[in-house]
């Protein structure tokens, strides 16, 4: 049995007292320090049967990983319609506590462990501050999150709402032309609640097991006795084995697109004409490969790993993994707009190698004036959810240099406005380097995009009990069934050559599949 004296104190108190004393309706926030920095991805591979295990995830970001395979919510929506499912005991005592809070919704049903209905977004004439207040799949979201008072506040991410939402999620505020094809068919969005987590911070060299207390009723001894199984679970996996990937026999590999090159060329010059006559400045379009695959999905993710931010999840219906840029963050009531462009790759072996990439990113003419227009739309946004007067860029052009990527990265910052939230924000701010004017530009966009974006260029979010949300704009790849499903986003401005543009978007879905027939089982 793990001593209670190495759990964390809560004001002085020791976690079984601290767990009696709180309200119901709190977090008491629990965890084990260890003095060793674990491999996270082989962790996870154990705790997840190598990646197999549903409701699983791993995000690996800005020095830090984080994974869990047994939350204990499962949220969801598409249109008109979501669920909120237990997933476990835990689950099913905080459905108790919630059950009455849908009032809001045209139809909300609790039973047999889960709660479901509808809820029909409010679509009224009003002014941008009132708009940002209508009734949304956001206050479904807003329930959950915010539901349960931390007693405490820790220095990592500890508990909250981890996982993805769409770009059509859009639709909870504006009104969009449908799309023609939803090939992959997901919910528009796919959240955890996660109240149980390893985390590494790789800089400190330290693990943390967590398994937070979610009071609900007066049982707290037995809330105590469940945390430290909990860690000790975790904690007896690091001498465990890795399981072992199965082997493939090779299969013949298989790629289509929902558009083809001179079709995706056909919208580029469209969507350059539109440019021309002042409809907008510039559109970011996309398109899709489908292929087969022939490995673990988790040694597909290896190859992704490496970049700066990057994610992993295992839902009921497929796998979705990829890397995250350029994000939004609400915290301590302060907003901030990451705008991040112009990938480009590091050298560590080569220094001047590495300086030549860097004075690419300074001087390239085209990205200096795509990288102005996405800090001029991030103002835009910031200032609709800030004080007047504190909308600001703490950063412009600033190169930042992680792992093997180095990027062009300003940050826009403003105070939040205290008759908003975080959600508010994420709301206001959504889809914000699709184009400008942004509402423009989605519409053309929705017009000419043969397929349903679901999750790419959505967000990887976590939203936390302290009403704070950090959210990352996803590139991805999703797995369902037998298919991957791929897209590739190409930037279109005055300056663009649609030749080029489409040929570098040609490279970017190859880049992609590579990645796919590299990882084995494909000929």
């Amino acid at each position: 049995m793990i001593r209670s004296s190495l759990f964390v104190k809560v004001g002085g108190i020791v976690l079984l007292e601290a767990i009696k004393q709180a309200k119901i309706g709190s977090i008491v926030p629990v965890y084990k320090e260890i003095e060793q920095e674990i491999d996270s991805f082989e962790y996870f591979g154990k705790l997840t049967n190598y990646g197999k295990k549903k409701n699983s995830l791993l995000l690996q970001d800005n020095g830090m990983s984080i994974g869990t395979s047994n939350p204990c919510l499962l949220v969801t929506g598409k249109d008109n319609e979501f669920e909120i499912r237990a997933l476990n005991d835990t689950g099913k005592s905080f459905l108790q506590l919630i059950k009455k809070d849908f009032g809001f919704c045209e139809k909300a049903i609790y039973s047999k462990g889960r709660i479901y209905g509808t809820l029909n977004c409010s679509r009224r004439v009003v002014s941008e501050d009132q708009r940002l207040k209508l009734k949304t799949h956001m206050d479904i979201i807003r329930t959950v999150a915010f539901k349960f008072k931390p007693t405490t506040r820790l220095f990592m991410p500890y508990c909250g709402l981890f996982g993805m939402t769409s770009y059509d999620f859009v639709n909870n505020v504006e009104d969009l032309p449908k799309n023609n094809e939803d090939l992959v068919n997901d919910p528009d969005y796919i959240l955890y609640f996660v109240d149980n987590m390893f985390v590494v911070n790789h800089k400190t060299k330290k693990t943390y097991f967590v398994a937070n207390a979610l009071v609900t009723d007066n049982k707290k001894e037995e809330l105590y006795k469940s945390c430290t199984k909990t860690i000790n679970g975790y904690e007896k996996l690091m001498s465990k084995k890795l399981p072992k990937a199965k082997k493939f026999k090779k299969k013949v590999f298989e790629v289509k697109y929902d558009l083809g090159k001179d079709e995706f060329l056909g919208v580029m010059k469209k969507l350059k004409r539109h440019i021309v006559d002042g409809d907008m400045l510039y559109a970011v379009a996309s398109r899709m490969a489908i292929c087969n695959y022939n490995a673990e999905p988790l040694d597909i993710y290896s190859r992704f790993k490496n970049r700066n931010s990057t994610f992993y999840l295992n839902d009921e219906e497929g796998i979705s993994m990829g890397y995250a840029h350029s994000g939004l963050k609400v915290k301590d009531g302060l907003v901030e707009l990451n705008v991040t462009t112009a990938p480009r790759p590091r050298d560590n072996e080569d220094t001047d190698m590495d300086n030549k990439y860097e004075v690419g990113l300074r001087i390239g003419e085209n990205e200096i004036v795509k990288h102005t227009m996405l800090v001029d739309a991030a103002r835009n946004e910031i200032a609709k959810v800030s004080k007047a007067g504190t909308r600001h860029a703490d950063k412009l052009f600033i190169i930042e240099k992680q792992g093997n990527a180095q990027s062009l990265v300003s940050n826009v910052k403003g105070v939040l406005r205290k008759e908003l939230d975080a959600l508010h924000v994420f709301l206001s701010t959504i889809n914000f380097s699709a184009g400008f004017p942004k509402l423009r530009s989605m519409r053309l966009l929705r017009e000419m995009e043969k397929t349903k974006r679901g999750f790419y260029s959505g967000s990887f979010v976590i939203i936390t009990p302290d009403k704070e949300i950090d959210s990352k704009t996803m590139g991805l790849i999703r797995i369902k069934k037998d298919k991957v499903y791929a897209r590739a986003g190409s930037y279109v401005s005055h300056y663009s050559n649609e030749e080029d543009t489409v040929d570098s978007n040609e490279k970017k879905l190859a880049d992609i599949l590579d990645i796919i027939k590299s990882t084995g089982g494909l000929k």
